[in-house]
């Protein structure tokens, strides 16, 4: 039986550049609606770090026609809940309500980029929550691998940065900062409103119209500026009994075409992805040495990165990374084993398929697409181009890409242990040139 809830997808530019869009679901009884600003931690200089994740945090803190507790109420005594996260690519607010309550929603999110009322006693008060949320990171090694990570293979490149910044950073931002911030949301950045559910793309568009009507043409979209290497960072940490793990790579391009995306996709859901994966199925369900372990990947509007991330004692790290390296090299040179495209692809369109139900997680794929690929591909179309890869195209693609790159190898491990030399398990140059 075919899914007949097929993606009725409109767009609107308002004149003052407010990108408006709307995934429509006849069947549904609530929407999700949010705004994004195509900033995020990635884009902040030397003095910012953190910026962007204090001022979605500040905004919460009250406008001109609402106190925090107003703005905590509004969507929350009608069911709904209002949330707000920042990447290192993007800044972006939403709710999810019940169909009618849309205009609701839209008012509120409006209101905090349009009208926040900045105060020095809460930006205080927020700088203590922040430092308490960087330090509730700081305790998950499996969070701060991935940060090292990043700052490790990324490094001279916006990407390295962690999304919070560290507390030494977050203690030096200022009100005068986040006043500058506000006036670049206002004049300079576009806002991209985003809409799936039981919502009128024309009330949506006349709503939005009326609410940013302080927000001035912005056409600046934040330089990114992709930069990659390869190469090894070991960090010791108290109170731990595991050696966490992160080891991938990255790719740059012009523009990332579909069936790149696509071929990334099967292959990462091949090899690490889920319990019938190749490095599940090797690392743990065979040799036992890993609770978690699976591979994962980030879409940026200039780069995509890979990697996998595990945990395990210090003295198997070694033969975990051997075993998810051979996986991979396994894979890049002998292709899909018998049936396993199939099941991969099945994977990969019943994902997209089960998300379709779901108003937040269509509105996301609207946003998230809109700000790393410059447009918006409908469910349709992705589960048709899918279907239609072959083993050969596949395997060209990741071939080609993962190839070219520098892989990174980042352990996060107890302190008392000494640093292992893995030098010998990278298996491209570090200096991200490709060669042997």
């Amino acid at each position: 039986m075919k899914n007949s809830q097929k993606t009725v997808y409109r767009r609107t530019v308002l004149p003052n550049g407010v990108v408006v869009q709307t995934d429509y679901m006849p069947h549904a009884y609530s929407a999700s609606v949010g705004a994004w600003l195509p900033r995020g931690s990635r884009h902040e200089k030397a003095d910012e770090f953190g910026l962007s994740h204090f001022y979605e945090h500040l905004v919460f803190k009250g406008t001109e026609n609402r106190s925090a507790l107003d703005i905590a109420r509004s969507v929350e005594d009608r069911g709904g809940n209002l949330e707000a996260y920042t990447t290192r690519q993007e800044t972006g607010f939403y709710a999810n309500v019940v169909a009618e309550d849309v205009p609701l929603a839209v008012d509120v999110i409006a209101d905090m980029l349009m009208n926040p009322r900045f105060e020095k006693s809460d930006m205080e008060k927020e700088r203590k929550v922040i430092i308490e949320e960087i330090h509730s990171y700081d305790d998950i090694p499996e969070e701060l691998a991935g940060d090292v990570f990043n700052a490790a293979h990324f490094a001279g490149c916006g990407i390295a940065h962690s999304i919070t910044g560290k507390a030494r950073d977050v203690r030096s931002l200022t009100l005068e900062q986040m006043w500058e911030y506000e006036r670049q949301v206002l004049e300079d950045f576009p806002i991209i409103v985003c809409a799936a559910g039981k919502v009128d793309h024309d009330e949506l568009v006349d709503l939005c119209a009326k609410k940013f009507k302080r927000k001035k043409r912005g056409k600046v979209f934040p330089h990114d500026g992709y930069r990659s290497r390869g190469g090894i960072k070991i960090v010791g940490k108290q109170d731990i009994a595991q050696s966490n793990l992160f080891w991938g790579t990255s790719f740059g391009y012009e523009k990332l075409d579909e069936k790149t995306r696509y071929a990334v996709s099967l292959f990462n859901v091949a090899v690490g992805a889920g319990m019938a994966s190749r490095l599940f199925q090797k690392i743990r369900e065979e040799n036992g040495l890993a609770y978690s372990v699976y591979s994962t990947v980030d879409v940026y509007r200039d780069c995509m990165d890979w990697g996998v991330s595990l945990a395990t004692e210090p003295r198997q790290l070694k033969k975990a990374l051997a075993l998810a390296i051979a996986e991979t090299q396994g894979f890049l040179e002998n292709g899909f084993a018998k049936d396993e495209l199939e099941r991969t692809k099945a994977n990969v369109v019943g994902s997209l398929r089960l998300g379709a139900d779901f108003p937040e997680k269509r509105m996301m794929r609207l946003a998230e697409q809109t700000l790393h690929l410059g447009g918006f591909h409908p469910m349709e179309a992705s589960v048709e181009g899918i279907s239609k890869m072959e083993e050969a195209e596949v395997l060209e693609i990741v071939r080609d890409v993962f190839g070219k790159s520098g892989y990174t190898i980042a352990v996060v491990q107890p302190d008392s242990v000494k640093k292992p030399d893995l030098s010998q398990y990278l298996p491209f140059a570090a200096d991200g040139s490709g060669k042997r």
